[in-house]
């Protein structure tokens, strides 16, 4: 299951940029926590963006289709360090 690990992967390092910066930018855990909840529904939305464009993405990932695993991966990615950029204290 390469394709999956792979999905999960840069989905995973497209979660923590963003939390990473609010832990590293953040006044109080209050700050940290409200930061870590918007990189969190940032990637749902990802998430939920990416299937709309391609129908059937986790039985895609799930039967090994690489491209529907770096397509996700990539736009998780892209959105964790957009984010992370765009995070201001």
């Amino acid at each position: 299951m390469i394709s999956a690990a792979t999905a999960l992967g840069f989905s995973l390092v497209g979660f923590a940029l963003p939390l990473a910066s609010a832990i590293v930018h953040a006044q109080t855990i209050v700050d940290c926590l409200v930061w870590g909840l918007v990189a969190l529904a940032v990637q749902i939305v990802v998430y939920w963006l990416v299937r709309i464009v391609m129908p059937n993405l986790s039985e895609r990932i799930a039967a090994g289709e690489m491209a529907a695993a770096l397509f996700l991966g990539a736009a998780s990615l892209a959105a964790g360090i957009i984010n992370a950029a765009a995070m201001t204290f």
